[in-house]
């Protein structure tokens, strides 16, 4: 064992106040640190010191209880929430829930004698509350794992092995690990762990696999005593609001009606006319229900776990993690009110409450999630198809829906749900499943909400794998092949992803036969990771736009793609030389390939497809390209035939010369199935459109002509779905067309010759939204002295943000729509997770018409991590203003190299995939390094030779080489990071590296 039980509380107190006496005595934990944490001096509250270490150990285990840090945690990092459900606390506005921080100024309820913040930032009562908090976490763990017919038992003092960031970690399972892991990431964070492999980390990047282990081992009383503790400590005021007359014992149950704060209904269990609860599998429909006078009551289900959803056939209420779902049927949102609930959770009523009783207008499938910043896999939801003119998907919510009528039905004709099915595949993150009893002469499987491009099936070395690759997920019918399989085995929701899947069943070597209608055109696209599986593409189409997209973490370096007697295969490589996974294109050569074949995520790896291609990537010495007329009648456009519009149909090339006379009423662009990731639509100084090379300075201009002139049907039917995307979304700006909020800055892409500075940006409340951006590629976000800078090219346009840097911004509050960065990873330059951000609906925007049976996805809504409704605009000036940065200030280089002159020079370490830059002139004596928001786990130093590597983990290899420095020429006042980060001094950090390497006196 590591310790007792007093052990284990004092070490967590120590790690998670950060009043760590060992740490600041070995030198990590410093007084500035200290000063921030206690929020002034030592001498604020010890007059008679003159520094933390001369406090004594009571004196400053005091300090430690109360401890807050930038979010306004305490303590045991207590925050408002927690208080809230231990029955210690109640306010309407907390973090979470519209505080962009705990702000402490809600109402205390006098549990276990805390009256007011003071009394709780106390030995006496955080140590009850922190054990509380461990018999709650616990209750919730054991009534989710029983929802499967588990118990903690089933885990505690096994070892098991889960995947961090592309890396393998082995645990072993303890109590107290289980209890700190909770504390950190929830109760339904830490289930998600222990069932699915979720691996989740904090709001500043704390892995729940880090607490799992350093605090694992130690002493502690038994689950059942754990929560024996919480228990008989309930007072009825758990919970929002404060119960008048409510009953010990049943924690966050409302008293009289009218408090309102869990739902008015008076209900439990037992009386209540509809139950929601833990029921693994299940979809109930309620046909009966009357919003007059029902009831509900919501059991201690998480905000994070629950969705709510207005449908067609009613309103819906998912658990997502336990695959099962309620139906209302024939309710609408705004027939509900609080006084039909009682929900024992306080952020569930909370993220309800905000649903119900207003008018939602026409049905809409879009799931909302919750705004907690917490939810480790915040759920993703797809449409039914919202384009089929003549859909026949079954309806999303109904549990038993009939067998199509049509046997060729491209929604499978298996006719069974998520509860019946032989095999369920929902969204499952970082799990790989293998079913190896599947039988296809009677076996069925129930796909669940997939777009068609989040889906993918091959069949490798007999087996029929599923990838869900932006979930680093997959499911394998181990000894099955596709022509096993057909229709009558599948029961899938999106049409779409049906026809997707359906069109390759039935194929290949096996006997089985497919029994579906011909498949509509369509572009494939096939995903490649580090981590996917070995696999044989046998119908991959170059000339009708298939794509290989080779996602973040595949570098140059680590990327082979060569022609082979079966085609062309792309093999990826391990960190340490092995094959990862190959990709084999059936009959395809690197001759039929162009850059519209592709999408690349790291750079490196972009321009080795490049040079392979024997195309060329360009940059501008500054700024965008220049603008180029050019119609000498050397290279002449080409007509391609009659519009629908009665003129001329134009063949969109920016290899050719400029159009001049083009008819906006009667003339149209013919896009054919060019890639976004090879074409773009631009916009000249002049409002002129401009057909644009994304790579290089090649451009046709429509002369004389203005963008906003154009309509949606200037553009014809565009076979890309991507670019259908982005040319709506370019028009849509230019036209005025879709949301204008106040709070937010919209950031663009197709405007030459822009630069907008914006000044007063507040990033707790206030918004950037990629919703009109026009391309997918070679987006560029920069911490300069002037502030943020996102510019991007061809174009060159940028945006300032003055007095804002990368480390400022809050997740949630950036925008995109769904394939911007669950397919193209527009988030990354960001250095923040896909899964964090706010993914806004694209559905008010213009779109192209789309080839014949297919759709444009977009609509998808998800509030991401911390996200906060604004309520101001930033200043944005009239005029334009090119920010010009001091001489002094070394930004991120485009290029690999950095010269630094004479004066304090600041070296920025951030994200930037793949890109290996080497430092000359480090001056130790004046210049610094900036980690800013990277935490120690982002961070390996090396000495290699005379130099000094720097390595951002898991960012494609990318360093920084401090040529001709070593270790020991650094001192802590080369070493800085954003205000809030301890990365310098904490466990790990670049002080330990440093240290590590022989400097044994940089602290000194």
């Amino acid at each position: 064992m590591a310790g007792t039980y007093q052990d284990f509380l004092s070490a967590l107190l120590a790690f998670e106040s950060g009043w760590d006496r060992a740490r600041y005595d070995a030198g990590i934990i410093q007084d500035w640190q200290l000063d921030q944490w206690a929020g002034g001096p030592v001498q604020d509250r010890f007059p008679q010191y003159s520094s933390w270490s001369q406090l004594t150990d009571a004196e400053w285990e005091t300090m430690a209880y109360q401890s807050q840090n930038s979010l306004g945690f305490v303590g045991f990092q207590f925050g408002e929430a927690l208080l809230i459900d231990l029955g210690y606390y109640d306010d309407t506005v907390f973090y979470g829930n519209g505080a962009a921080t705990n702000t402490w100024d809600g109402t205390w309820t006098g549990k276990n004698g805390v009256n007011s913040f003071a009394d709780f930032t106390t030995k006496a009562a955080q140590d009850v509350a922190i054990q509380e908090a461990f018999g709650y976490n616990l209750q919730v763990i054991e009534n989710q794992l029983a929802n499967s017919g588990q118990s903690l038992s089933d885990y505690i003092g096994q070892t098991a092995t889960y995947t961090q960031n592309g890396q393998t970690v082995t645990v072993e399972l303890t109590l107290t690990g289980i209890m700190a892991a909770a504390h950190l990431r929830g109760a339904w964070g830490t289930a998600s762990l222990l069932q699915s492999g979720a691996v989740s980390t904090d709001e500043y990047g704390t892995s729940i696999l880090q607490y799992m282990e350093q605090f694992g081992g130690f002493d502690a009383p038994t689950v059942v005593e754990a929560i024996d503790f919480y228990e008989s400590r309930l007072t009825g005021d758990e919970g929002l609001g404060t119960p008048d007359g409510g009953t010990p014992g049943t924690p966050g149950t409302p008293g009289t009606p009218g408090n309102g704060g869990n739902g008015s209904a008076d209900v439990d269990e037992g009386s209540a006319d509809v139950v929601i609860t833990w029921s693994w599998g299940q979809d109930t429909v309620v046909s009966n229900f009357d919003p007059a006078t029902g009831s509900i009551f919501v059991d201690w289900i998480g905000a994070a776990e629950l969705t709510v959803t207005q449908t067609a056939n009613g309103v819906v209420f998912a658990v997502a993690s336990n695959n099962q779902t309620t139906t209302l049927q024939g309710v609408q949102l705004s027939d509900l009110s609080p006084s039909n609930f009682t929900v024992l959770d306080s952020g569930t009523a909370s993220k309800i409450f905000g649903l119900i009783g207003q008018d939602s207008g026409t049905p809409d499938p879009e799931v909302p999630v919750d705004p907690d910043p917490v939810d480790p896999d915040p759920e993703v939801p797809v449409d039914p198809d919202p384009v089929d003119p003549d859909p026949v998907d079954p309806d999303p919510v109904d549990p038993t829906p009939a067998p199509p009528t049509d046997p060729g039905s491209w929604n499978g004709t298996a006719g069974v749900t998520a509860a019946n099915a032989s095999v369920v595949i929902t969204w499952a993150w970082g799990t790989d499943r293998v079913v190896s009893n599947f039988n296809p002469q009677s076996d069925t499987i129930f796909i669940d909400w997939f777009g068609r491009e989040a889906i993918d099936v091959t069949e490798v070395n007999g087996n029929v794998i599923f990838t869900i690759a932006s979930n680093n997920q997959t499911v394998t019918l181990q000894g099955v092949n596709l022509s096993d399989l057909s229709a009558s085995n599948f029961t899938i929701q999106s049409t779409e992803t049906g026809r997707e899947i359906l069109s390759q069943v039935g194929t290949g070597s096996g006997s089985g036969t497919s029994d579906m209608p011909d498949m509509p055109g369509g572009a494939q696209m096939i995903m490649i990771m580090p981590n996917s599986p070995s696999r044989v593409i046998p119908d991959f189409d170059p000339a009708g736009g298939d794509m290989l997209h080779l996602e973040a973490g595949v570098i140059a370096e680590r990327l082979e793609i060569q022609d082979t007697a079966n085609g062309l295969m792309v093999t990826v490589y391990t960190a340490t030389g092995e094959v990862a996974n190959t990709t084999v294109l059936t009959g395809v050569s690197l001759a039929d390939m162009t850059m519209n074949n592709f999408m690349v995520a790291e750079e490196s790896a972009l321009n080795e497809v490049a040079s392979l291609l024997g195309q060329s990537i360009e940059t501008p010495d500054a700024g965008g390209f220049d603008v180029i007329y050019d119609a000498d009648g050397s290279n002449t456009p080409v007509p391609t035939g009659a519009s629908d519009l009665g003129g001329v149909k134009w063949a969109a090339e920016f290899g050719k010369d400029d159009i001049v006379g083009f008819n906006p009423a009667t003339d149209q662009l013919d896009f054919g199935n060019a890639s976004v990731h090879g074409l773009i639509l631009n916009m000249t100084p002049n409002g002129e459109p401009v057909v644009d090379n994304p790579w290089g300075p090649d451009m046709q201009i429509l002369q004389g002509v203005q963008l906003a002139d154009l309509s949606i049907e200037s553009f014809g039917v565009v076979g890309n779905e991507h670019l259908r995307q982005d040319l709506g979304g370019v028009l849509s700006w230019e036209k005025g067309i879709g949301p204008r909020d106040g709070d937010t800055v919209y950031i663009r892409s197709h405007e030459y010759g822009q630069a907008e500075v914006i000044n007063g940006f507040d990033p707790a409340t206030q918004k950037i939204s990629f919703l009109y951006f026009g391309t997918r590629e070679r987006l560029s976000v920069e911490d300069t002295p002037n502030g943020m800078v996102i510019s991007v090219l061809p174009s060159g346009q940028s945006f300032t943000f003055t007095g804002v840097q990368k480390a400022d911004l809050i997740p949630g509050n950036l925008e995109f729509h769904f394939d911007q960065v669950m397919e193209d990873n527009l988030e990354a330059p960001f250095g923040i997770d896909q899964n964090d951000v706010s993914l806004v609906s694209r559905e008010a925007l213009l779109t192209p018409e789309a080839p014949a049976g297919q759709g444009t996805d977009g609509f998808q809504v998800r509030e991401g991590v911390g996200a906060v409704p604004g309520t101001g605009a930033p200043d944005t000036p009239d005029t334009s203003e090119v920010p010009t940065p001091p001489a002094t200030t070394v930004p991120p280089s485009a290029s690999d190299t950095i010269n630094l002159g004479s004066g304090a020079d600041t070296v920025a370490i951030t994200w930037d995939w793949g890109r290996e830059v080497s430092v000359f002139s480090f001056d130790a004596s004046e210049d610094l390094l900036d980690f800013s928001s990277l935490s120690a786990n982002d961070i390996s130093l090396q000495e290699v030779g005379t130099d000094l590597t720097i390595t951002v983990q898991n960012n494609g290899g990318h360093t920084y080489v401090l040529e001709g420095v070593q270790a020991e020429d650094l001192s802590l006042a080369n070493l800085t990071a954003a205000d809030w980060n301890t990365v310098v001094t904490d466990a790990g950090g670049v002080a330990d590296q440093l240290r590590a390497l022989g400097n044994t006196d940089f602290l000194l």
